[in-house]
Formats: C-alpha cells, sequence, structure tokens
C-alpha cells in the first residue's frame, strides 16, 4: 500500500504527535480505509455511534439525535497520507498506530465530508435517529451509548491532564 490516512479538522499539520487514546496510552492512528478516515474528519462530537467492521464490510455509524449526521459531517476537514513504514499493525483491532511523531507527506483538504461521503454512499450503512428498532439492540439503548461514551470521554481528559 502506497499511504495510509488520518482525517481530522485541524489544517497544517507537517507532523502527527501521538496522543492519549481509549486505550490509555498514546498513539497516532491511520487506517488503510479512506471511508474511515473521513469519519475521522468530520467533527468529534460523539453523536454518532459507529462499527467498523473492515473494508469487505459497510461501515455502519448511527445518529443518535435527529440531524447528527449533518452536525458532525456537514463542515471541511483534512485527510493527511502518511508513511506505512512508520506504523504498526494491530491484527486484533485493525489498526495501524505509532507510538512516535509521524510525519505527514501530503494533505487532502476535503470541502465538505458529507457529500464526499455520500459519493461513497455504498461503503457506509446509515441508521437514522428514527430507527427506534436498531437502539434497542444496543447496550443500554441510546441512553447507555451516551452514558458510556461521555464516561470515557471523562476518563481520557482525566489522563491527559496527569500527563501535563
Amino acid at each position: 500500500m502506497k499511504y495510509l490516512f488520518h482525517g481530522t479538522q485541524v489544517s497544517g499539520i507537517t507532523e502527527l504527535k501521538p496522543s492519549i487514546s481509549l486505550e490509555f496510552e498514546s498513539f497516532v492512528y491511520a487506517t488503510d480505509d479512506i471511508v474511515y478516515a473521513l469519519v475521522r474528519a468530520g467533527k468529534q462530537l460523539d453523536q454518532i455511534r459507529e462499527e467498523y467492521q473492515g473494508k469487505d464490510q459497510p461501515f455502519e455509524i448511527a445518529e443518535c439525535y435527529p440531524n447528527a449526521f449533518e452536525h458532525q459531517f456537514d463542515c471541511k476537514g483534512y485527510i493527511y497520507l502518511l508513511n506505512p513504514e512508520d506504523f504498526e499493525y494491530n491484527p486484533e483491532t485493525g489498526e495501524y498506530r505509532s507510538r512516535k511523531p509521524v510525519k505527514s507527506i501530503d494533505c487532502l483538504r476535503i470541502s465538505n465530508i458529507w457529500d464526499e461521503m455520500m459519493r461513497r454512499e455504498d461503503r457506509y450503512k446509515f441508521v437514522w435517529d428514527a430507527d427506534q428498532e436498531y437502539w434497542k439492540g444496543v447496550r443500554g439503548g441510546r441512553e447507555g451509548f451516551l452514558e458510556r461514551k461521555l464516561a470515557n470521554k471523562q476518563k481520557m481528559l482525566e489522563m491527559r491532564n496527569k500527563a501535563i
């Protein structure tokens, strides 16, 4: 593979630095799937639930309230092209990660993330807020999911504060 991708809302990055992850360790993350990078390039507002099963499966994304997709993805974003040799592959999670800073090779400016996702619509499975049956299958329903996301976010903030 020629490049790995890293999606973000931040422009002008020449070097990506490791940051605290949900694993409570510092990594730079990348993906070999631009479909996943587009989701990461959207605003990270904790308004959606993601279920990524790899490139051979549709990326399932569920909105947590009406119009969450628009709020999170109707914006510009950036996808950085990275050298795969700078990363280790974790076969258990399908993630590429680096404990060291990684230099950006190039950057793709995406003028509207949602429009770009729609161009690849066959690679996504969108679950709209009105699909109440979907949320019945999620542990704790929508409220339980949002509570878990908030708890994880608070843990990450505590870990970052300790590291400073």
